[in-house]
């Protein structure tokens, strides 16, 4: 009987036990914070960072910040370089950041003003063939010395040529199109008569066999132009073409006499960007 009693006890002890059981709530699970970020493009920087000093990633489900010590930003040959400081720029004097624009013949060099670009005085060329003039150009000789030959003489445009293209007379036998120019002497002036290009200082001989004035589209580089049919006074040239500045490129950027391709980083407002180096196909701007 006493067992009975202690088996229905024991019973109605475990029911109980287990009615509460099944009517208490789980233990709580331990806090897990949701991720700050699933990836970068949910992250954005902070306003006081420029976008050329800094960028931010999402790491591991974290926004982290990585700021930069020199601008992604540089524009080459300005005498300058920027930092970043706490992710702001700044601009300080850098005299090996030299324009090169290209020319044995001319110094590059940084002053207090910015890039210059100096005539080397006249003397044998950098490049070891011909002479600088100590006008910025690259000829073949300074001086009838130069020449090497008793029968030729240096003309004005520094040009070894022969004796007879200063003797005031049409020879036909060198070549001459008009007294003293044209063939083996020097190219001849705009109306004067000539047989090819080649006795032109335009490059251009007209249909009527008269030398004729330069056009941005007459297929020869000349007059101002600094590659074939573009440059100063024509259209800007393309990537790859010779420049003297800035202004003769379709990028907006010349460097070592060539027009380069823009690229987010040139420190120049070019192709679709909204300002220099960003909006467009670049970093956002702010």
């Amino acid at each position: 009987m006493n067992t009975q009693r202690s088996f229905a006890a024991a019973l109605a002890a475990l029911t109980i036990a287990s009615s509460w059981l099944a009517c208490s709530d789980p233990p709580p699970l331990p806090y897990i914070p949701p991720p700050e970020c699933r990836g970068t493009v949910e992250c954005e920087l902070p306003y006081n960072v420029d976008p050329r000093c800094g960028e931010v990633a999402c790491i591991d489900g974290a926004c982290v910040l990585e700021l930069y010590e020199t601008s992604r930003s540089q524009y080459r040959g300005d005498c300058e370089i920027t930092r970043c400081h706490d992710g702001q720029r700044v601009a300080e004097r850098d005299p090996d950041d030299v324009w090169d624009d290209g020319n044995p013949c001319t110094e590059d060099v940084c002053d207090p003003t910015g890039p210059v670009n100096k005539y080397v005085r006249p003397s044998p060329a950098p490049s070891g063939s011909g002479f600088c003039n100590g006008s910025g150009q690259e000829v073949t000789c300074l001086y009838d010395v130069d020449c090497e030959d008793p029968t030729r003489f240096c003309s004005l445009l520094g040009n070894c040529i022969p004796l007879e293209c200063k003797n005031g007379m049409l020879d036909p036998d060198y070549g001459e199109t008009y007294m003293d120019c044209g063939g083996h002497c020097d190219p001849c002036r705009i109306t004067r008569p000539c047989n090819s290009k080649y006795d032109c200082l335009t490059g251009v001989c007209g249909p009527d066999g008269t030398c004729s004035v330069d056009r941005c589209l007459d297929r020869v580089q000349n007059g101002n132009e600094t590659d074939v049919d573009c440059g100063f006074g024509c259209y800007p040239c393309a990537d790859g073409y010779k420049c003297r500045a800035n202004e003769n490129c379709e990028s907006g950027i010349c460097f070592a006499g060539t027009c380069q391709p823009r690229t987010c980083s040139d420190g120049r407002r070019n192709g679709e960007e909204e300002d220099a180096d960003c909006g467009g196909d670049c970093p956002p701007c702010r």
